[in-house]
């Protein structure tokens, strides 16, 4: 009797052994989110300390263009669950031609839950309807009135939804890119996507690195001159529609004749464009779908440009549009190659644009969509405009 009274209170310790370690487990993986059972703590782009689900499998962007970008080229496009009204592929009318690899790539977009639209901003009540797991947001740390609390803050107060806020970051400057890829870093880090974003940052320092390469030697005095005009920004714009930090130019050291402007896109003037007299003239393919002035593409043809050196020898040509809905990133690269092929074709002369800009794409996309972006420009890019019988 007394062996199995002694069995029974081993039996018992055992069993208040394995209860307390059953409760220190448990309390080492918090619930956070329905779908998550653990978390990770991160700090995100603007210094915020967000708790997100580990195994996160379902997002959304509360900003739409630039973040969905970032997410497709992090090859996480699966994982969005919902997309605003802008990212949804749309038609080839005159006016809303779609020239994004991102979302040419991704035609299963329409198909998604719409939670918002580009103009009016996210919809917190489809977010919720949708119950991702995680919101990404791109924007700044305080919002317009300078107060403490951020957008993304706000956002997550009222949804229950960890929300992370990143910077879009830039390509022209080193601190741009830093923040480029801090930004595809901390995505690969809660998406579980840590070497597909080092393999893409390895991907643009090594092309632009290349562009760099091929025309670095040439003396100050011997860079070719140019002008790109037509640049969309905020929709589509004429010839005037310029950049004096446009980076193909930067990339494959062609001389700016807009530099010295402002960083931003500008408008020129027509009579510096005809003072300053470049070798070569590029315009954004983008301003076909100009409805309120006379597109790039025409403009060009006007008697008043007729007696540029540009003009006469016939050194005009289509670059693919790379500003909707933010920057598109690849087409920044792919229209660099194409610039530096004409610029510079002795330097180039290994490179078929057309070929590297799928090269490109299907890095960036995973699908070589140069030629539907093209046909959304009337087949016009990466080739001479041609100014008679227009």
């Amino acid at each position: 009797m007394m062996i199995g009274i002694n069995r029974l209170i081993i039996v018992f310790g055992i069993l208040a052994v394995l209860l307390a370690l059953g409760g220190c487990i448990a309390t080492s993986n918090p619930v956070s989110n329905p779908g998550s059972s653990t978390t990770i703590t991160i700090k995100d782009g603007y210094s915020r300390t967000v708790a997100v689900p580990s195994g996160v499998g379902k997002v959304v962007c509360s900003s739409g263009g630039p973040c969905v970008r970032y997410l497709v080229y992090m090859d996480a496009a699966d994982m969005i669950a919902g997309v605003d009204s802008g990212d949804q592929p749309n038609s080839t009318s005159s006016t809303t031609r779609d020239t994004r690899s991102y979302t040419l790539a991704n035609p299963g977009f329409a198909a998604l839950p719409v939670i918002g639209s580009s103009s009016g901003g996210a919809n917190l009540e489809s977010i919720m309807v949708i119950q991702p797991q995680l919101i990404f947001m791109m924007g700044s740390a305080t919002n317009q009135t300078g107060e403490t609390v951020s957008p993304a803050d706000t956002m997550q107060d009222k949804t229950g939804i960890p929300v992370v806020a990143l910077p879009s970051g830039a390509y022209t400057t080193e601190e741009g890119r830093a923040q480029l890829y801090s930004s595809y870093r901390l995505i690969g880090k809660i998406l579980g996507k840590e070497s597909r974003a080092e393999e893409l940052i390895a991907f643009i320092e090594a092309t632009i690195a290349d562009l760099d390469r091929r025309t670095r030697d040439i003396p100050e005095s011997q860079q070719k001159t140019a002008y790109i005009g037509g640049l969309s920004y905020g929709g589509s714009h004429g010839l005037m529609s310029t950049q004096s930090e446009y980076p193909p130019f930067l990339w494959v050291h062609v001389k700016n004749i807009a530099n010295g402007s402002i960083i931003q896109t500008t408008e020129f003037s027509r009579e510096s464009l005809i003072y300053a007299d470049p070798e070569f003239i590029f315009i954004d393919a983008g301003t076909l779908g100009v409805t309120d002035e006379i597109g790039g593409l025409d403009a060009i043809r006007s008697p008043v440009f007729a007696d540029m050196q540009a003009v006469r020898s016939g050194n005009i040509y289509a670059t693919l549009p790379y500003n909707y809905r933010s920057s598109n990133l690849d087409t920044i690269l792919a229209d660099a190659y194409f610039v530096g092929k004409v610029v510079y074709p002795d330097r180039f002369a290994d490179i078929d644009p057309k070929v590297k800009a799928d090269e490109i794409y299907t890095m960036f996309v995973g699908e070589p969509v140069f030629e539907k972006i093209n046909a959304n420009c009337d087949n016009l890019g990466f080739g001479k405009i041609i100014l008679s019988g227009g």
